[in-house]
């Protein structure tokens, strides 16, 4: 069962992918996690709070799992999972980390050097032809390429394994 502080979360992922954070208010949260406004505030202190909770959440998720991840065709699969499975959070998290505070952008910013240095570790015996700079490149491109995939609407049925062959591709070239 679904907590209502989980149903928030995914409510306010939902609105903020198609509205973006500020086009969205406290009462179009909690009227679509089927509650009033004001009873967001017992789960959340401010829509601020929520949009940290779910960038700050992906992060924590995306590095836990790549963390553990076999090699690097694990780690391919998997951020291909996450974009396609989690395409709304995901947008969220590639729109709007420019909306979150100081503070908590740097702490994600850490986590995200982290995330990159395990897909690095696991490219660099593939390509060992590449400078270390070269490698940080390739790897942050083809990120890039993943995350960004997630703000574009087209009806693919295939579309992780669309997305699985460009990674490989970018990778190995």
């Amino acid at each position: 069962m679904t907590s209502r502080r989980d149903l928030l979360l995914e409510s306010a992922a939902d609105l903020f992918a198609e509205k973006g954070f500020h086009g969205v208010g406290i009462d179009d949260i909690g009227e679509a996690a089927g509650i009033t406004g004001p009873g967001v505030y017992r789960h959340f202190p401010s829509k601020q709070a929520l949009l940290e909770t779910l960038i700050a959440t992906t992060m924590g998720r995306m590095l836990d799992l790549a963390e553990h991840a076999e090699d690097l065709d694990a780690l391919v699969d998997l951020h291909a999972d996450l974009v396609t499975e989690q395409k709304a959070l995901i947008s969220v998290w590639v729109r709007e980390q420019g909306a979150l505070a100081d503070d908590v952008g740097r702490g994600l910013r850490v986590q995200m050097r982290r995330y990159e240095q395990v897909w690095r570790d696991a490219a660099a015996p593939l390509r060992p032809e590449l400078s270390s700079d070269e490698l940080a490149l390739v790897v942050g491109a083809t990120l890039a390429m993943l995350n960004t995939s997630s703000l574009i609407e087209v009806p693919l049925e295939d579309r992780r394994q669309v997305l699985c062959r460009l990674a490989h591709a970018t990778l190995r070239a």
